[in-house]
């Protein structure tokens, strides 16, 4: 399961740089948009164009505008999606690895459900270290879990 989780962890992050790629190209996308939007006026008032046409290529701009700033939206959409499962699958195995933790630790003093075993004062702190990470961030990976799956019937 571990080895899995690592792969869809991997496959996720490769998935976000993707998604942040298409959300910079749409952001350059934008920028040269509203820049070209500023800079027709001035192409009518020194008559490097006729006003018909710029207000047609205006129109055609402001229209890949809209579109590409209603792009972007969906795009940070998916970013945020990807972002908060990643966040919870990075959670669930930091989790596992406090429980292979805890586990190796409870086999290292000997301590069993048939054997209670008798570890050293810092082995105790420890054990009960990896035993209130494991539930306070179990609870954290169960939120996000959860809350993504709640917003998305929200909708």
């Amino acid at each position: 399961m571990y080895s899995q989780l690592r792969t869809t962890i991997a496959t996720l992050r490769l998935s976000l740089a993707e998604i942040e790629d298409r959300e910079r190209q749409l952001d350059a996308m934008i920028s040269q948009f509203q820049t070209q939007l500023r800079r027709l006026p001035r192409q009518v008032i020194y008559g490097r164009t006729g006003l018909e046409s710029s207000l047609a290529a205006m129109g055609e701009i402001e229209e890949r505008l809209a579109d590409s700033l209603a792009v972007r939206q969906r795009v940070r959409t998916i970013k945020k999606s990807a972002t908060d499962e990643l966040l919870a699958l990075e959670l669930v195995g930091k989790v596992d690895e406090a429980r292979r933790s805890l586990q190796d630790l409870k086999l290292a003093v000997g301590i069993s459900s048939e054997n209670p075993g008798t570890p050293s004062e810092s082995q105790q702190q420890e054990i009960r270290r990896l035993e209130q990470y494991i539930a306070e961030h179990s609870k954290q990976a169960e939120w996000a879990i959860t809350s993504g799956y709640q917003e998305g019937e929200g909708r």
